[in-house]
């Protein structure tokens, strides 16, 4: 499988990156982030090119990471600046691939294609993750094993909220008022698309119990992708009828970042407006979500990756349904993106691969 290249990848939460270098595998690459003193991320390829060394197992010297191996010290640039051994001759071969960094939305994210087309202000936008007077929540991370398509599938189509999470972060048929419905629309523009649920005249999720005093009202869940793999969600429960700027505001992150075709880093934020300061009901809230998405979605989710067993999704003619408009535009743009992006760069030499891609369009 072939990744899109020319996209920002969520690689870790700001606060995860300290003085220690950070190493992460991204798109089958191994890098290492690290920062330095003026505070500003560094990301280079992670295995040093003597004896294959991960970079992440080194320190950082100032603006320089020494392996932990050999002691070769090499800058934000990829480029090695010191041999401490014999006379001290820095090959040609000792240079590493550098990536553009990015720090916004208090995440950290990673250009992994060409870097002159490297635009920060593709990242998606949004405060709950570092405006504590705002805000009350937390982050996390899960490692998935399943290709990370199948992840958008999942956040885009949020009806299996009702069977697969009725007791953490969706509301069971069981618990409808007699006129619960589900309102849903589907947008697109560019790179961003919109998957957007109403959940009308309905109780309130175990979640938004923790701090919603509403026992009934309409539960907003817009989700936005941005391309190739991040996505916002910003629920609201409000009155009956009424805007949803006006409710109880719960905004989420779920920022993917393709490991391997069959694994993926999951990047996860949540956050609430009201009752910052009860620590007790961040703490409740978080366990809810890890239960959501460790017990419930990953379980699911790698069931079908399992069954899939690497098949193209299009080719095992998959039942499409009303509420499959996103993630089946999802699939087929993104597919066109890395198409496009293959045909541009020619950086594809596995024609199983690209015929792979186009049979997706």
């Amino acid at each position: 499988m072939n990744f899109l290249h020319n996209s920002w990848y969520c690689v870790g939460w700001s606060l995860d990156h300290g003085d220690e270098p950070v190493g992460i595998k991204l798109l089958n690459r191994e890098l290492v982030l690290f920062r330095k003193t003026d505070g500003a991320i560094a990301c280079i390829d992670g295995i040093c090119p003597h004896r294959f060394a991960p970079l992440s197992r080194g320190k950082v010297c100032h603006d320089l990471i020494q392996c932990g191996y050999h002691g070769l010290e090499f800058d934000a640039g990829g480029r090695c600046v010191r041999n401490p051994h014999g006379s001290g001759t820095i090959a040609t071969n000792a240079h590493l691939k550098s990536y553009p960094v990015a720090e916004k939305s208090g995440a950290v994210w990673v250009w992994m294609g060409e870097q002159s087309a490297a635009d920060p202000a593709e990242i998606p936008d949004f405060d709950f993750v570092h405006d504590r007077k705002k805000w009350a929540g937390a982050t996390g991370y899960l490692k998935i094993e399943a290709n990370y398509q199948l992840l958008i599938d999942n956040l885009l189509d949020l009806t299996h909220a009702t069977y697969i999470h009725a007791n953490t972060v969706g509301v069971g048929t069981n618990e409808w008022e007699g006129e619960t419905r589900i309102d849903y629309d589907f947008s697109a523009s560019g790179k961003v698309i919109n998957s957007d649920y109403v959940w009308r005249n309905s109780p309130p999720t175990p979640l938004l119990r923790e701090f919603s005093e509403r026992s009934v009202g309409d539960i907003h869940v817009p989700m936005r992708l941005h391309l190739a793999s991040s996505l916002i969600l910003d629920i609201a429960m409000c009155d009956r009828g009424a805007p949803p700027e006006t409710g109880d505001q719960m905004p989420s992150a779920h920022l993917l970042a393709p490991e391997t075709e069959n694994t993926t880093h999951y990047f996860y934020a949540i956050a609430r407006d009201d009752r910052l300061d009860d620590k007790a009901i961040t703490a409740r809230m978080i366990r809810l979500v890890e239960q959501a998405f460790v017990d419930e979605d990953a379980p699911m989710i790698e069931d079908i990756a399992q069954i899939m067993d690497d098949r193209e999704f299009f080719a095992m003619r998959p039942l499409i349904l009303e509420t499959d408009k996103a993630a089946i535009h999802a699939r087929r743009t993104l597919a066109k993106l890395i198409r496009n992006e293959i045909d541009h760069t020619g950086s594809s030499t596995d024609g199983a691969a690209h015929k792979k891609v186009e049979e997706s369009a």
